[in-house]
Parts: structure tokens; sequence; C-alpha cells
């Protein structure tokens, strides 16, 4: 067995452990002072000290922590509330069908959309003034950017909860909870019991891993704390990206000791949701197998359920299309709900600046996204052929390490090793340190249909064309393409999505719409903002709609397949 897990050891340790471990190990060597090209070859804890004495430090941690478990916490209670109240209703294939959309739009271009929305001046008020507000102009309100990071905390709830619903929906798969609901409803379970009781606890092992990963990612993310997250204060993710682009080179040694803080941070807060998760599980042993108890269905749940999607549903598209109304506005004068001229000026203008940008976005993320491809086809072929079962184990940790790991714990480490080999800067470099982010996503949306093929296909046509070459190129990756095609797609989208990466790794010399658009966020003309945002949304959304269509046009003669 260990003979067979040998390809998996090699490509998990050289594409995740090394490059992370590598990266975390030159984020704290500055850390603890030591950092030679800044002539620190002395190993003390004046950073670590600089950190806590820093006198936003305290105060961006209170409100990382408190966002992000705000965020995590609502977005994965809420996605179960969804799931367990709409479940085989009339909203149950709406729920479904519109995973896939809310999953595609990235998280930078959605939250620049619900700033133009709910801003003290945006579509929302305008919508509503002066009828129901009486406002003439927009009133001082700090709706966006405000001071206890309510905003950042509802922008990430909104764009996580369509996650937890996909991981529910995908651990569901694995079990007949059909026939464990009807079971339920023969013993006079309620529907709210029955799923809490029985279905929650067999799904909640598979949801473990997505609920950590969110957690992680929701602490450290930097791209859009910048956008809807308090500004003085900063989240300290955003407060440690400022001390490794501070002018002053010395406060590098300040971002790699908060840099590994946060990962610290990370670690704490995971572990304590972790044994959280084993004392609630064992008080509620008893409660679980006490059997029904007379009960029925409330209405109320199912109500609130209703209210609740199409909230997210409404938020989500008139963010989206807040962007599309800005885009195209030449004057719009509050409080007037619709501009009063509309203009394709600033498409126009923003074009010269976004062809290098586009450029590279598309170069990065198709290379990023076949190289993963090619890896993932490879991995799991070897899995199916010597029936290495796909299991919640050690190697499914290893996918979800980058994910897990604050991204601003090691980008700075990798950033320094890459300049000692004179590696930075380069878009290679770029694309290598995507593939990190990207292998595990593809992995995970192509592991579960590639490793359920049948053989027996493949077995057919060895005999038919007698080459397994071919009956594997012919064959099984024809059969497969739809799924394969997806899996790029949601590569792509991952790519197209990676800020820290791109700003650290391209050393301002691989330009990214992703970069611009978090930079025009910050204080640009609201009309080209938009651009660039909508930019950063379509480019997936093309690679989406083509994942879609083509393998239909390949097999409109061939549905079978």
């Amino acid at each position: 067995m260990l003979y067979r897990n040998s390809l998996l050891i090699i490509v998990g340790g050289l594409v995740f452990a090394l490059p992370i471990t590598l990266g975390l190990l030159a984020t704290w060597l500055p850390a603890v002072g030591y950092l030679p090209g800044l002539k620190g070859s002395e190993f003390s804890s004046s950073a670590l000290q600089a950190v806590f004495s820093h006198p936003s430090t305290y105060s961006s941690l209170i409100l990382s922590v408190s966002s992000a478990l705000i965020a995590t916490v609502s977005a994965f209670l809420l996605s179960q509330w969804l799931c367990m109240s709409l479940y085989r209703s009339r909203l149950w294939p709406l729920l479904k069908h519109s995973i896939a959309p809310l999953l595609a739009i990235p998280h930078l271009a959605f939250s620049v959309g619900l700033v133009f929305l709910i801003a003290p001046s945006g579509w929302l008020m305008r919508w509503l003034s002066p009828t129901l507000t009486g406002f003439a102009i927009p009133p001082d309100w700090l709706i966006v950017n405000d001071n206890y990071a309510l905003s950042l905390s509802v922008g990430l709830m909104l764009k996580e909860i369509p996650f937890f619903i996909l991981m529910t929906l995908s651990a569901l798969s694995h079990f007949d909870h059909r026939k464990t609901l009807r079971i339920a409803a023969s013993l006079h379970y309620s529907h709210v019991e029955a799923w809490v009781k029985l279905i929650f606890p067999q799904i909640y092992s598979q949801l473990r891993l997505p609920l950590y990963a969110v957690l992680s990612y929701s602490l450290s993310v930097v791209d859009v704390a910048i956008v809807l997250g308090p500004n003085a204060p900063a989240t300290f993710a955003v407060l440690i990206n400022q001390w490794f682009n501070h002018t002053d080179i010395h406060y590098r040694l300040l971002g790699a000791a908060g840099a590994s803080v946060m990962l610290m941070l990370v670690i704490v807060l995971i572990t304590l949701i972790y044994t959280l998760e084993k004392y609630l599980k064992k008080q509620s042993k008893q409660w679980l197998v006490a059997g029904p108890k007379v009960s029925k269905n409330s209405p109320i749940f199912a109500v609130f359920a209703k209210i609740t999607l199409y909230v997210v549903l409404l938020l989500s598209f008139f963010s989206m299309s807040s962007l599309f109304v800005w885009s195209f506005s030449r004057q719009w004068r509050f409080p007037d709900a619709w501009p009063s001229r509309w203009s394709l000026k600033y498409w126009e203008k923003s074009w010269q600046q976004l062809i290098e940008p586009l450029q590279n976005t598309a170069i990065i993320g198709v290379s990023s996204a076949l190289l993963a491809l090619v890896i993932c086809i490879v991995l799991l072929q070897y899995q199916s052929s010597f029936k290495i079962p796909i299991k919640r184990s050690w190697w499914q940790g290893l996918l979800y390490l980058p994910i897990l790991v604050p991204q601003i714990s090691f980008l700075f480490g990798i950033q320094v090793l890459l300049v000692r080999f004179n590696l930075e800067g380069s878009i290679a470099s770029v694309i290598w340190v995507h593939l990190i982010f990207v292998l595990p996503y593809a992995y995970l949306t192509l592991s579960q249909v590639y490793l359920q093929f049948d053989d027996r296909y493949l077995q057919q046509a060895i005999i038919l064309c007698q080459s397994k070459w071919r009956a594997f190129v012919l064959v099984k990756l024809v059969m497969l393409f739809k799924p394969i095609a997806f899996s790029f797609a949601v590569a792509f989208a991952v790519s197209v999505a990676q800020y820290l990466p791109s700003l650290y790794v391209g050393a301002g010399r691989v330009n990214t719409v992703t970069l611009e658009s978090v930079a025009l966020a910050s204080g640009s003309d609201a009309r080209v903002s938009a651009v660039f945002a909508l930019w950063q949304f379509m480019l997936p959304l093309f690679v989406y709609i083509a994942a879609i269509v083509v393998p239909q046009m390949c097999f409109r003669n061939r549905r079978e397949l």
C-alpha cells in the first residue's frame, strides 16, 4: 500500500507541502530577526514585540476575529438551515441551480457590486429616496467600511453560503439520505428533528475541512477587506499587507512577525472550534439517541428559509447589476433611480489600460488550470488503476493545506526565496504559485466523477483498438470531457480571483485584472472601477459558459455520452 501511495506522496509533497513549508520557514526566520538581506543575522524577538506594541494591532485583531467568526458561523448555519428547510420543496431545484452562478462570481467583483448597492449613495438608497427617506443628498452614514466590520461580515457571509450548500449537497450524495428520512418519518420524527439528529451528524465530517477553510479565508482575506472592511484601523490581514508594502524595508520584519501571528491565530481558532465540536458531540449523545419528540414541522422554518434564499439571490443579482449600470452611466445624480445619460465612454477609456492585465490574467489562468488538470488526471488515473479509495484522510487534508494555511503567512517567504534565486516578477513564477491554490479545487471538482467511471468501457475499448493509450484518450477522456471541462472552468476562476499571489510574486511587473480592480476600488472613479470588476467577473463567466456549451456542441449527436 505504501508503494501504491508513493505517487500521491511525491506529488503532494512537491506541489503542496514543500512550497508552503519553505514559504513558512522563510517567513518565520525574518519574524525572529534573521534576514541577511536587511543585515539581520541575529535571532531576536524585537519584531514580535513591535507587532504587539503597534497601536493598531489589538483593535485590528478584534475586527478580524469578530468578522471572520460572524461570517463563517452565520454562513454555515444559514446554509444548513436552507438545506434542511427547503429540502424537496418547490424551491429545492432553485436552490441547487443557483449555486453555480453564485459561485462563479469572484469575491472581489461581488464586494465592489455590494458597495455600489448598499452605500449611502448606492442604488438601494436611490430607489428609496426621496419618496421613503426624504433624502435629496446622500446621508452621512458609515455603511461601507464601518468601524465594526459589519459590511465585511455580510459580504463574506453572502459569498460563502453557496459554497457551504455545495459542500452539503456533495456530502448528501455519499449516503442514502432519502431512505434515512423515510425511516425517520415512519418512526414519527419531524423533518427538522430527523435532519438535526440523523442527517447532520453524518454529513458534518465532510463539512469540517470546508468550515476550517472558510474560517481561515475570512480571517486572512485582504482584497475583500480593502473594499468592504474598515480603514482606521484596518483588519489584521490588511495591516500585515501594509507592513509588507511599506516604503521602509525594515517593516518587512514587522510584516513577517504579523504573518506568523496570523498563522497562530488561525491554528488557535480551528483548535477551539474542534474542541467545541468534541464537547458538543459528547454532551449530545443522550439527546441524539433519545428518540423522537411529539412535534410537528413548523411552517415558520420554511417561510424564513424562503425569505433568506430570496434575499441572498436578490442581493447577489442586484450587486452584479449595479456594476453594469454604473459602468454604462455618463451622468447619474442622486437621488435618481437610473442614470440620466448613458455612455460607452468608460469602457472605451479603460480598454487601453485593460489590455495587459487581461492578457496576463488569461495566460496565467489558462496555464495554471491546464497544469492542474493534467496533474489531477494523472493522480486520479493512478488512484483508479490501483483502486486507491478517495477518503477524508491525510491526502484530502493535504489537498486542503493551501486553503487552510493563510496565504499571507507564507507568500512573503516564497517571495524571499524567489528573490534569492532571481525568479521574482516573472509570469512563470506567478503561474507556479497560482497552481498551488488552483490544484486543490480542480482535484476536488473532478475526483468523485473520475473515480466513479465504469472501467468496463475502457476494457472494451482496449479489446477493440489494441492500445491502452488510445483507449484512454479516445474513450475515457472523451466520456469524461464534460466534468473535465467544468473542472478547468473552476480552476480558471480560482486563478483569476487570486490577489496576494499575484501581488507578492508578480512584484508589480505582472499586472492582472484583480490587482487593478483592488487598486481602483480604493478610490478611483466608480464607473472605471465597475468596468474592471465586471471584467474580473466576465472572464471566468465566459469559461464557465464554454465548459457547458462546448461539450453539448461536440456531443450533440451522441447524447448517451
